[in-house]
């Protein structure tokens, strides 16, 4: 087993990793009802523009594999805990907030 590296910086706050449109986006849009969940529990987050263009891969412009990397998928929006762990599709994010709200966080 090996030990951590003492120079890994391990983040404090979750990373919500979003598409361009973000908040900005539609009301309806998945990244945005994410990001307005967060903001209004009160949970305060790292926002990473993981992607630009089009969901549909062959609409896309550029890579997603720099959002493999971090969450181990390539679907938005990805909550990537301090913990490591990745909740991915914004119902389960937005149930974890939900959990988040009962706990009184």
């Amino acid at each position: 087993m090996s030990s951590p590296d003492p120079e890994m910086k391990i983040p404090e706050k979750p990373q919500l990793f979003v598409c361009h449109g973000d908040d900005g986006g539609p009301r309806m849009h998945p990244c945005r009802r994410v990001q307005e969940a967060l903001c209004t529990t009160g949970i305060e987050y790292e926002k990473v523009i993981a992607a630009h263009g089009s969901p549909f891969p062959f609409m896309r412009k550029g890579s997603r594999e720099a959002l493999r990397d971090a969450t181990g998928a390539t679907k938005l929006p990805a909550l990537k805990l301090p913990d490591g762990t990745v909740i991915t599709h914004s119902r389960g994010i937005l149930s974890w907030i939900a959990t988040q709200r009962a706990n009184g966080r």
